[in-house]
């Protein structure tokens, strides 16, 4: 798998497009004061859980005031995924990797995309007993063939989780890893993923795809679904657009 050091902008990189707003920082990063409907959602949570909600609402309002949305609370609905603002899809991401932590935000105007998934990942391994659960047979057997077993076991693991991101918010279905099979390409930096069994009928097409970055720290793992005529449906981030 290919590692790149250190980018400045991992998800812009990623994301590569112009319409698609990206904000990353770190976990810890100082910055202005939840809004008071926010800090009511994280009134219980434990200081752990709390510095990553902070750290998404602060990333997540910077973008936002970059598509011109301003004083807007991120809140969550009961399934605990962000309620954006109408016009606007995102995805919000956190781990803790490093001394200080990642955080990584991407939000477009509805117009130009109809879902987004980001997912991060420390570059580890994925505990061996979490492999039956996450890969199918032949995913398996693609990361024992690789340099990294656990390590792109992982990058399987985080791909899943960015399809279902980018998914969720259109259908409201929940999936779980064997819904999807992944195939990662590392040498053009994309994934594959099918949808499979029942899940098909998510997507007639059946498949996505799927950008991934893997650099000395993280893994991560994006899919961006245009909205139907807008002009990144031509350029080939997604293969198939999902009606849901």
């Amino acid at each position: 798998m290919p590692a790149s050091r250190a980018l400045a902008a991992r998800l812009a990189a990623l994301f590569g497009q112009s319409g698609i707003v990206t904000h990353e920082t770190s976990l810890g990063e100082a910055g202005e004061p939840l809004y008071d409907e926010e800090a009511a959602l994280v009134a219980n949570f434990s200081e752990k859980r709390r510095r990553e909600f902070v750290a998404g609402r602060r990333c997540a309002r910077r973008a936002l005031a970059d598509l011109g949305i301003t004083d807007f609370p991120l809140l969550a609905g009961p399934d605990r995924a962000p309620l954006w603002p109408g016009a606007v899809v995102g995805s919000i991401t956190h781990t803790e990797v490093g001394a200080g932590g990642y955080c990584g935000v991407a939000v477009a105007h509805r117009r130009l995309v109809a879902g987004l998934g980001v997912d991060a990942e420390p570059r580890q391994p994925l505990s061996p007993e979490l492999w039956p659960r996450v890969l199918d047979a032949e995913e398996g057997r693609a990361a024992l063939a690789a340099a990294e077993p656990g390590v792109w076991a992982r990058l399987i693991f985080s791909a899943k989780e960015a399809v279902y991101k980018a998914i969720y918010p259109l259908c409201r279905r929940f999936l779980d890893f064997p819904d999807v099979h992944i195939q990662v390409l590392p040498r053009y930096g994309h994934f594959l993923a099918e949808f499979v069994g029942a899940a098909r009928s998510i997507a007639p097409a059946g498949s996505l795809v799927g950008r991934f970055l893997a650099d000395d720290e993280l893994l991560i793992a994006t899919v961006l679904l245009p909205a139907s005529g807008s002009p990144l449906a031509q350029e080939g981030l997604s293969l198939h657009h999902v009606p849901c």
